[in-house]
């Protein structure tokens, strides 16, 4: 059906899209928007597509959105970030006589990082004064959203490197690969479909992680979207970002901590001359500061990236495509051998599935523990070796 559409209407359609979500060239992928020019084309005729995104006809704006997801998240992604806001944050907050702490998980995919901020802030206020939560989560994806708010996940959602720091879930009866999100934790939660080059729906916020979400986008997006989530903080808030997201302070904001943590502060002119309570020092061995990354993915971390899009959907044979094209592109690159062992594993093709984690040992044998490898998230080199050895003891037992 794709085949039917000329390649300049799938070229401006993916400009249209691009322009719509801030989405960079390398996050939008040419065959979701053949999909959505295909599912469009039932209702409208295809010489009108482009004319109507231009236009911003409601429903093809709708679908171009959907079209450009990117999904990869799991439950405490980034531990350390949470433990600023336990042992930071929050204090400070209940000392200043907070009653209520609102935060916001902005480009929340499939929910993992806003149930996991609601049960940081529930594990971190004191009983007494009682103190409500509010975590809003938003997306600009319909179908992340409807995930969310189902609160029941795979083991997907759970990894080695996303310690369960606090309660959150208990397991699904008869399916022990599930968990559901405890009920103590949903109700301080809600989902809203929201794009970030738009202002915030709601505000302002004490806290504010928009995290390994602006890596996706161009340049001139990042601006915008820096603008709109500084002015939705609070004097005093936090505002948390992935490593690959931000090379600058945004606007009227503070690098707060260690430059690779990437939390920022609003200054709050009330407590301009206390003094400020600092991050406890991280337990040692302290892992060396990654290299500054650039702004834009180098080129396997960008193919790196459109596997995982594929990955999220459940798009096996297209993911396992995107990443021998990756493989053959970059052989040497551990992050995605690693990953196909994954998606091996997880269809049930154990014997691929070992035979390239020891690939990946074999990789990294003479390298040292604490050096950081490329990707898209940037990770010690110990992240690998012991995910290839919990995954070779569990196929030999």
């Amino acid at each position: 059906m794709s085949a039917t559409f000329d390649a300049s209407l799938l070229e401006g359609l993916a400009a249209q899209a691009a322009q719509l979500t801030g989405f960079s060239d390398e996050a939008i992928l040419p065959d979701a928007i053949r999909r959505v020019a295909a599912g469009l084309a039932r209702t409208l005729p295809p010489e009108q597509l482009l004319a109507r995104a231009v236009a911003r006809d409601p429903d093809v704006v709708h679908a171009l959105c959907q079209a450009v997801s990117v999904g990869e998240t799991y439950f405490f992604r980034h531990p350390e970030h949470f433990r600023f806001v336990s042992s930071v944050l929050v204090p400070e907050l209940v000392e200043r006589g907070s009653r209520h702490i609102r935060a916001w998980s902005a480009g929340c995919a499939t929910g993992e990082e806003t149930y996991s901020i609601a049960a940081c802030l529930l594990d971190s206020v004191p009983y007494e004064p009682a103190i409500e939560i509010e975590v809003i989560g938003t997306d600009l994806i319909s179908r992340n959203l409807a995930t969310a708010r189902t609160g029941s996940y795979g083991a997907w959602s759970q990894r080695p490197n996303g310690p369960l720091l606090h309660p959150l879930f208990h397991a699904l009866p008869g399916t022990p690969s599930r968990v559901e999100i405890d009920e103590r934790v949903r109700k301080q939660v809600r989902f809203l479909e929201h794009n970030l080059l738009d202002p915030a729906l709601e505000g302002p916020f004490d806290l504010i992680f928009c995290r390994n979400v602006l890596v996706y986008f161009a340049h001139d997006a990042i601006g915008r979207a820096l603008r709109h989530l500084s002015d939705a903080l609070a004097p005093g808030g936090a505002l948390v970002f992935g490593s690959m997201d931000a090379t600058q302070p945004p606007p009227g904001l503070k690098l707060a901590g260690a430059p690779e943590e990437q939390i920022f502060r609003k200054p709050d002119p009330a407590r301009a001359h206390k003094p400020q309570r600092s991050a406890p020092p991280p337990p040692p061995p302290r892992l060396p500061t990654p290299a500054p990354v650039a702004r834009r993915p180098p080129e396997p971390v960008a193919l790196h990236l459109r596997a995982l899009v594929h990955i999220e959907r459940g798009e096996k044979l297209v993911a396992e495509k995107a990443l021998a094209e990756l493989s053959q592109a970059a052989p040497d690159y551990v992050p995605g051998i690693l990953e196909r062992a994954l998606l091996h594993g997880r269809t049930g093709e154990r014997s691929q599935a070992s035979m390239l984690m020891r690939e990946v040992l074999r990789r990294i044998e003479k390298l040292p523990e604490d050096e950081m490898l490329a990707g898209p998230e940037p990770l010690p080199v110990r992240f690998y070796r012991e995910s290839a050895e919990t995954f070779l003891r569990g196929v030999d037992r």
